[in-house]
């Protein structure tokens, strides 16, 4: 183990501690000092006293999501939540806080849904995806070509599993494909590659609107809305739609514009063939389980969205109805238990959740969407207070105006705190002015919902974001910002001109 540096000094206790550790504990104590003003301070009108402990809870979550971590900051935030009596007095209040919680079922559909799509991943179909896509022969002699499928392929992955499984995966077998090229780090291509092959990993994590830190938003949203616990929070295929042509747009745009103004020298890819990376990417070939979990996928949707589409009198559209995500997700996951391959499992849930369950994220959506409930709630008066405060900055404005703002405090913000956190901040404010304005919520809270995914300027936008900027060998932070910025800033663009009336037709 390297030496640290700063870790020879040493407390009166006689234990190192570490610069890193020094930070955590300052954080900590600042995220415990938010909660600790919010409860003692005197009101402020229209918020309730209740209300401000809430608040206090809330927002110390934030800054602690964002600083530290999301598991424990989750479980800290719902104890002040219970000690403030918004879900009554005593143990009784205590413990409803947190059986409303964590009996959500949008807790448990993000349980199973790990698990679910966590199996796909252990089974290795990512890597069966991606060398499909990559070995397709329209990319022989095509450089752009077969840097939209690479792009298409990063996409894919990202939607299905995560942009950190993404990276692991496309960084190994994109570097490789680099060497056999020729293709050299000084080269032009090698920034515009790569920081592109991120953007749209990026851009592509909050497709699926049931799974992933997404769902805490698009719960969020449901929990302030009043969305019965039978529905689900938005309509799914509007929701997929929205995030595939947009980002397909965005990285037409991109290749268009390394292609026809910023030409770059793509000579060195034009040797890409894909009989020869079928060659040097060999894998065995597919097992039937393997075959299976692939085309459950496209089943898995078709269950999801025909109670949306078919009259609830056919009884198999009633059943699924019914089951909603969280019963099919449950359906598919004991479909894999009961079916054995070489005398195991298909699905060994233990082992998945194991590897595959992310506790973060488990915690975080449990606190994330009570509390959000909690602020919009009448009792805290939190709703009254944001109307009240911002009406001078946002009352008013045209309702391009007021999207437009949104969607750039969202971008702003996701690049420096935690992504969906910074989303549920801003659902009040949406839900507040567009109830003012008399506009569809739902196509300004998609479109931010869109927007804090967009994180790739700094290290702490996201983990992802981290593990870039931590590739030095691959990236540098000059590269990164001199790219991201004008990817960032043209999404933005997009979404304001393109996504949002978009969001109306299709919301």
């Amino acid at each position: 183990m390297e030496p640290v540096a700063g870790a020879d000094k040493v407390t009166a206790s006689n234990k190192i501690i570490l610069p890193n550790d020094k930070k955590v504990y300052i954080h900590c104590l600042i995220g415990l000092a938010i909660m600790a003003i919010f409860w003692f301070i005197a009101p402020i009108e229209p918020i309730t006293p209740v209300g401000m402990k809430v608040v206090g809870a809330f927002l110390g979550m934030v800054y602690l999501w964002s600083a530290v971590g999301s598991l424990w900051p989750s479980l800290l935030g719902l104890m002040v939540m219970a000690f403030s009596g918004y879900a009554g007095q005593g143990a009784a209040g205590f413990k409803a806080v947190f059986l409303n919680a964590f009996g959500a079922d949008v807790v448990l559909l993000t349980l199973f849904a790990m698990v679910l799509f966590g199996a796909m991943d252990e089974a290795g179909c990512t890597k069966y995806i991606a060398r499909w896509l990559l070995t397709r022969k329209i990319i022989n002699g095509r450089p752009y070509a077969f840097m939209g499928v690479v792009w298409f392929t990063c996409y894919v992955i990202s939607t299905l599993v995560s942009p950190i499984t993404g990276l692991i995966l496309m960084w190994p077998i994109t570097g490789r494909i680099m060497d056999t090229l020729g293709v050299e780090r000084r080269d032009r291509i090698w920034p515009y590659f790569f920081v592109g092959m991120f953007a749209i990993m990026t851009l592509g994590q909050p497709f699926f609107p049931f799974m992933g830190a997404q769902l805490i938003v698009v719960s969020a949203f449901g929990s302030m809305t009043g969305v019965p616990v039978d529905m689900t929070p938005v309509p799914y295929v509007p929701y997929m739609a929205l995030n595939f042509i947009m980002t397909m747009l965005l990285m037409a745009t991109y290749i268009a514009v390394l292609k026809f103004i910023l030409r770059p020298d793509v000579s060195k890819l034009k040797g890409v063939d894909a009989d020869q990376l079928a060659k040097e990417q060999p894998l065995p070939p597919m097992v039937w389980p393997q075959k299976m979990m692939l085309i459950m996928i496209p089943f898995y949707l078709i269950m999801l969205l025909m109670p949306s589409f078919l009259s609830k009198s056919n009884p198999v559209v009633n059943l699924l109805a019914t089951l909603g995500p969280l019963g099919v997700t449950i359906v598919w996951i004991i479909f894999f238990c009961i079916i054995r391959y070489q005398g195991k499992e298909v699905l060994n849930f233990k082992e998945v959740a194991y590897r595959q369950f992310n506790w973060g994220i488990f915690f975080m959506i449990a606190a994330a969407v009570y509390g959000a409930n909690a602020l919009s709630n009448e009792a805290t008066g939190v709703t009254g207070f944001l109307l009240k405060t911002l009406n001078p900055i946002l009352g008013g404005q045209s309702e391009m105006t007021f999207v437009a703002i949104m969607f750039t405090v969202a971008l702003i913000i996701t690049n420096f705190a935690n992504n969906a956190a910074m989303a549920v901040v801003l659902m009040p404010v949406i839900l507040a002015f567009c109830g003012q304005m008399g506009l569809n919520p739902m196509p300004v809270a998609m479109g931010v919902t869109m927007m804090v995914f967009v994180a790739m300027l700094t290290p702490a936008a996201s983990p992802h974001a981290g593990m870039m900027h931590g590739r030095t060998d691959i990236y540098k932070t000059g590269e990164i910002l001199r790219l991201g910025f004008p990817i960032c800033l043209v999404t933005l663009v997009y979404y304001i001109f393109i996504g949002y009336p978009l969001a109306k037709m299709l919301f």
